[in-house]
């Protein structure tokens, strides 16, 4: 089973519990026994929940990750905007990796808080930040809003917090391309290589004071990196298996020149077409969310490696590649070849194809249109980008809107 799928499985789960089950209110308090999912799993059968997505989590395509450990929901904690004047104080990073380790071999227990049975990743963190005197809230949704942004794992420093899975789970940075986190039920805190590099980072949080802010107005994406840069040396730009010339429009969206070129071939081939604006709007928004407008390959894929001019952007997501993502496993569910996904046109056509069988694809909300040609774990996750994609589909040039 894919991340995607078990993603997708842990997600039925949690809506069938849901419906299932009363709505009750039942505070949690910040640091006590509780779910990292706060007052709504306390009621709603946590422990029947935390088997099921132990069982989802582990059939997962090999990945330590923890692939959905919390949704948002209930008691907020203390903030740490006192913390980061005066508490703080001379707390470094070293640290925070010095007070976490110290929970190497600690059990991952649903809702745990008490270093000496167990915890989850949230509350992990909370007391990883308790030990070194700075007060994080209880959740995974509120400690995310702590600190500062931090641009890009090349900017990260120990000590600082990954978030990933649009907020569904929590780890530290170690440095060195590591991390350290309470994953899933049946394992243990433990060190570990940060795949968070590669895929799923949400978001990027210094606790521990200096952090460089992401610059305003900025794109940020799924990746926790900023739409914006510089093309590295050495790396050729734009496109990998073009099909077409390309002309890049003016835009007063912060990309890269890159991330522009993949846009510009998306808009172009819309045009090709003869098919509307909302087409381009939908596959921009979707391309920004799966990939950032980057041309992922994935190690998992033969051939995906040679096809990107962007080594670094290396994903480990089932066998996912390109700008939109599509699975490449000749599987019932495979998009095509390697070489079809990893071609800024033809994967592009890909999705136009499957939005155009969609009936009434143009009068649906973006995020709708694109999770049903998706099938995304999080299939709200395209309407953040709507704004963005149509002023790019509108500064490129696409077709007047129908």
């Amino acid at each position: 089973m894919s991340m995607t799928e078990t993603l997708g499985r842990v997600a039925q789960i949690h809506a069938t519990i849901a419906a299932l089950t009363p709505q009750r209110t039942t505070a949690v308090a910040a640091g006590t026994a509780g779910s990292s999912t706060g007052a709504r799993a306390a009621t709603d059968g946590s422990p029947a929940f935390a088997t099921e997505l132990g069982r989802a989590v582990a059939t997962s395509a090999g990945l330590s990750a923890g692939a959905a450990l919390a949704t948002a929901g209930g008691a907020t904690g203390t903030s740490v905007a006192a913390a980061l004047g005066s508490t703080a104080g001379g707390v470094t990073g070293a640290d925070v990796v010095g007070a976490a380790k110290k929970y190497v071999g600690v059990p991952y227990v649903w809702g745990g808080t008490d270093p000496a049975v167990g915890m989850d990743c949230s509350s992990f963190v909370q007391r990883v930040f308790k030990d070194v005197g700075i007060d994080l809230p209880r959740l995974v949704r509120d400690q995310m809003t702590q600190g500062t942004p931090v641009a890009s794992l090349a900017d990260a420093k120990p000590g600082d917090l990954l978030i990933s899975f649009g907020g569904d789970h929590i780890a530290l940075y170690l440095g060195d391309g590591k991390a350290i986190d309470a994953p899933v039920p049946g394992k243990t805190v433990q060190v570990r290589d940060a795949w968070e590099q590669y895929s799923n980072l949400t978001a990027i949080r210094r606790i521990v004071p200096g952090a460089p802010d992401v610059p305003a107005g900025a794109i940020t994406g799924p990746t926790g990196t900023a739409l914006t840069g510089t093309t590295p040396a050495g790396v050729t730009v734009g496109v990998a298996a073009a099909a077409a010339p390309v002309t890049v429009g003016a835009t007063s969206l912060p990309l890269t020149v890159d991330q522009k070129q993949y846009a510009q071939q998306i808009v172009n081939r819309v045009r090709e077409r003869g098919l509307p604006q909302r087409a381009a709007e939908v596959a921009l928004a979707t391309a920004m969310q799966e990939s950032n407008l980057r041309m992922y390959w994935n190690p998992k894929v033969p051939g995906s490696q040679a096809l990107t001019p962007d080594q670094s952007a290396r994903g480990v997501d089932g066998f996912s590649v390109g700008l939109f993502q599509q699975q490449v496993n000749g599987s019932m569910f495979s998009w095509g070849t390697v070489s079809d996904a990893m071609s800024p046109t033809r994967s592009t056509d890909m999705f136009l194809d499957r939005l155009q069988t969609i009936p009434g694809w143009q009068q649906l909300p973006l995020t709708v249109a694109a999770q049903r040609v998706q099938v995304s774990a999080f299939p709200d996750a395209y309407a953040k980008w709507e704004g963005q994609a149509r002023q790019l589909a509108r500064d490129l040039s696409v077709v007047a809107p129908a």
